[in-house]
């Protein structure tokens, strides 16, 4: 598992980072919270999907030397990283220290049936965590940089408010993603104005998925009110290496 203590955002510009050579970028400003806060770096530019997982890999590597955890970064628009992180769309460090059994304390609305309803956290599934070389980014993108003591803390640090109309901001969903980190190696890689992928290594199987589905539906009901059917999503669960987050 990734360990660290956050470190210290780069300059602006092209820096090195642990020797590694950076794409040009600049700091992230969180502007919704008291005061503006920096709480990121981000590329000024979109890089292809071999050049930034190369790099992710290699920050990745070193962050426990860094404190700089290495993402995947998009925009709300293609193409744009305008939204939310040169517009500062974030409500800063969120301070707060949460049990995932109350944010998941129930569906989102308390009407939901059959599969897809929260009854509990699934089983611990032992085996090996992620490592560097191992995570892996599909899409073009920007790098982003967030200063976090594990991956499962970026969007506590950034105050993520891309969770639309689910009212789960910073903290709800960084102590629901340490979960997952500690129960099944699940790892934070890509974070957009509303979307979110974990690259998931170990998933569970039997009655303890269906309990994992619930954990999902209550974390982000849109990836099945307005997705898959249930039991579609439940057999991509048994597969799927990356789970992607979507809120509307």
């Amino acid at each position: 598992m990734f360990r660290a203590v956050p470190g210290s955002l780069p300059d602006e510009g092209s820096p090195v980072l642990a020797g590694i050579a950076l794409p040009v970028g600049v700091r992230v400003v969180a502007a919704e919270g008291d005061a503006p806060t920096p709480v990121a770096w981000v590329s000024e530019g979109l890089l292809p999907p071999d050049e930034l997982t190369g790099l992710v890999q290699r920050l990745a590597a070193v962050f426990p030397e860094t404190g700089l955890w290495p993402l995947h970064a998009t925009g709300l628009d293609d193409g744009d990283l305008s939204r939310p992180w040169r517009d500062g769309e974030l409500g800063g460090p969120d301070p707060r220290v949460l049990d995932p059994r109350d944010v998941l304390g129930g569906d989102a609305d308390g009407t939901a049936e059959g599969p897809h309803r929260f009854v509990g956290f699934a089983q611990a599934v032992p085996g090996p965590d992620l490592t560097a070389d191992q995570l892996e980014i599909g899409a073009p993108g920007g790098l982003l940089l967030v200063p976090v003591d594990r991956p499962a803390n970026t969007l506590k640090a950034l105050g993520w408010l891309g969770a639309t109309n689910a009212d789960l901001v910073g903290e709800a969903l960084s102590c629901v993603l340490r979960s997952w980190e500690d129960r099944l190696g699940a790892t934070l890689v890509s974070v957009g104005f509303d979307t979110l992928v974990v690259q998931a290594p170990r998933v569970p199987a039997g009655d303890q998925l269906t309990r994992l589905l619930g954990e999902h539906y209550a974390f982000c009901p849109d990836n099945i009110d307005q997705g898959l059917q249930p039991d579609d999503y439940l057999a991509g669960l048994a597969m799927w290496t990356h789970w992607s987050f979507w809120w509307d």
